[in-house]
């Protein structure tokens, strides 16, 4: 086949989901269908580190940015003439995003589509934005691929698409992320927080994330018991942050949050590792990486009982209900207090990130691919 891909998001060092799921997902369908072409479309030149093989090949179209405008004219005006150009018998759209003026068949990967649910989560343009254009995006697709069995029956029953028209090709856990020694757990604790546990957030401050839902139940927990735990929050701001700075700002501990800013990918295992427990109790989440990459790592993870994931997590996690503190709250005590608990989380938490590989990814997609040309 000669497939285009949409490079929009295809970065060097990814730092969010979207950009995760296509630098591994894009990397594994050049390199292991060696007898099929590709063109990477992007919006500036690609460095050869992200061509991947000689059956792949860049091609530009200009972007002045990222914004709805720009996203129109670039897949509306652009995009079907590049199309027509190389012959593509099909269109992949890592990010969702597909052309309305084509009829090339496209597969885009919605993955959620929380703008539906929670509309002030985005900035107003681009939450109306997607909001308009999903549901067309969604009937135009010849195939839909999306990252959990949540979502795809969301998708399915929200936008009315038959669910046999979706696929699910669950997010993977990149290779790096494993259990480190006991002794270098400590010398990291050591540096990061003076050697005191920690509960840790990963992840960016946008309000989906609920991340003043968890400083409550941090500030609860603290009250209530003797243990001194720090709370590490790695990651960055989004938008629409005023609740969770004004939160942190103000809080009677505030030496004990530690805000880390963005950190690399590669670099986030010893954070995981050396974390008395993830603390991912999010609105809303459409998979959630950071929890199958802390079981991966050996750490415990609280998550939220909504949404996706319960199925990433399995029987390898404790749930709360991300709306009560109290839940939150009472799940950090068992985590800390009782350790035949910690130690099945710990041991099932391997087991069931294993599930999860990029491999596996690019091996859905790719059979996706190959249903929507038939």
């Amino acid at each position: 086949m000669k497939i285009a891909i949409s490079a929009l998001h295809l970065k060097e060092s990814p730092a969010d989901g979207v950009s995760r799921f296509t630098y591994e997902s894009v990397k594994r369908l050049i390199l292991n269908n060696p007898n099929d072409n590709f063109f990477l479309i992007s919006g500036r030149p690609l460095p050869d580190s992200l061509i991947f093989g000689p059956n792949a090949e860049n091609i530009v179209i200009p972007t002045a940015g990222d914004n709805p405008f720009n996203w129109w004219y670039w897949h509306e005006r652009k995009l079907p003439g590049i199309l027509r150009q190389t012959g593509a018998d099909l269109f992949f759209s890592p990010e969702g995003f597909v052309s309305l003026s084509t009829d090339v068949p496209q597969v885009p990967v919605i993955h959620d589509i929380s703008f539906y649910h929670r509309p002030g989560d985005l900035p107003f343009i681009r939450g109306v934005y997607h909001r308009y254009y999903c549901r067309k995006f969604a009937r135009r697709a010849a195939r839909i691929i999306t990252v959990s069995g949540y979502c795809r029956s969301d998708i399915s029953e929200y936008l009315n698409v038959d669910a046999s028209k979706i696929d699910v090709a669950w997010n993977g856990v990149s290779d790096y992320f494993s259990p480190i020694p006991e002794p270098e757990k400590n010398g990291f604790r050591l540096n990061l927080t003076g050697g005191v546990p920690y509960f840790l957030f990963v992840g960016n401050f946008s309000p989906r994330k609920n991340i003043p839902g968890l400083l409550r139940a941090w500030h609860l927990f603290r009250r209530e018991t003797s243990f001194p735990h720090k709370l590490v929050l790695a990651g960055g701001r989004l938008y629409l942050n005023s609740e969770t700075d004004r939160m942190i700002r103000f809080s009677p501990l505030r030496d004990d949050i530690i805000l880390t800013g963005p950190i690399p990918h590669a670099s986030l295992a010893p954070y995981y590792s050396s974390a008395e427990a993830l603390v991912f109790v999010p609105w809303f989440e459409g998979f959630g990486i950071p929890a199958a990459e802390a079981m991966r790592c050996g750490t415990p993870a609280i998550l939220s009982s909504v949404t996706s994931l319960p199925e990433v997590g399995g029987e390898a996690a404790i749930y709360a209900n991300p709306g009560n503190t109290e839940e939150i709250c009472s799940a950090m005590k068992k985590i800390v207090t009782d350790n035949s608990l910690r130690a099945s989380l710990v041991e099932h938490g391997i087991e069931q990130s294993a599930k999860f590989t990029w491999e596996n990814t690019a091996g859905c997609i790719m059979k996706s691919l190959q249903m929507a040309v038939k």
